[in-house]
């Protein structure tokens, strides 16, 4: 759940987000998707999500599947707000209230919210942004489980890898084996053989795992999965 969270608060602020890689561990195929390196890339360097297109998927499938799910409570609360080896002075909800407040303002006084909007025009995905800013605001405000979502953009797959990334349901057998089934038919067999073997929510879950990973396909070179080994 916590690299999950990574890619709310890198859509938040560009931030980067990286893991450590392993060469002893058994290797199966990943599925690659388009927003893929959001979970374990370099947000700072990353150009697809700064295309006002990308960032509109992201943020309908978000929307989609509610923000008050994603966003950790700190994250708008702690001041200074720390992410990563960002330090920012002031808590979340204030950055995202000023920011959506300066946005069309003719001259921003705030040195930080002015160069932010620069950035934002200079890539040409201000309009985008303000309107993720905005709909975040709503949802937190309300206390919105989800929004109402432009189907045509939502992506599936985040969709469904989010579904399983914050279940709170207990997690009995016929679910977990849901989920295996799920980032199997995804191509995300890596993922589904750390379900198996290498997460710790799952460890208690009484099914043949050995079975369910002679259904998986093997590869000759390691992809970072989306869902990484959190048992070690």
């Amino acid at each position: 759940m916590k690299t999950t969270r990574s890619i709310f608060t890198g859509l938040f602020l560009l931030l980067s987000s990286c893991n450590p890689t392993t060469d002893d561990r058994k290797k199966y195929i990943e599925s690659e998707p388009t927003f893929f390196e959001l979970r374990n890339g370099d947000w700072l360097t990353n150009k697809w999500i700064r295309k006002p297109e990308n960032l509109l998927t992201i943020h309908e499938t978000f929307k989609k599947f509610g923000y008050t799910k994603l966003i950790p409570g700190h994250l708008l609360h702690d001041n200074p707000l720390i992410i990563q080896d960002i330090y920012i002075n002031r808590p979340g909800k204030q950055l995202l209230d000023s920011l959506e407040l300066t946005y069309n303002q003719t001259y921003i006084q705030g040195k930080y919210y002015r160069e932010f909007w620069q950035r934002r025009k200079a890539e040409k995905n201000d309009s985008v942004v303000y309107i993720i800013i905005k709909d975040i605001n709503s949802a937190i405000s309300a206390g919105l489980a989800s929004q109402d979502a432009n189907a045509s953009v939502v992506n599936d797959t985040l969709l469904q890898l989010l579904q399983i990334d914050y279940q709170t349901d207990s997690l009995i057998k016929q679910l977990a084996t849901h989920n295996f089934e799920t980032l199997r038919r995804l191509g995300f067999h890596q993922s589904a053989y750390n379900l198996l073997f290498e997460r710790y929510k799952y460890q208690d879950i009484n099914w043949n795992r050995d079975s369910l990973a002679k259904t998986l396909q093997p590869s000759d070179k390691f992809i970072y999965p989306w869902f990484q080994v959190d048992t070690k």
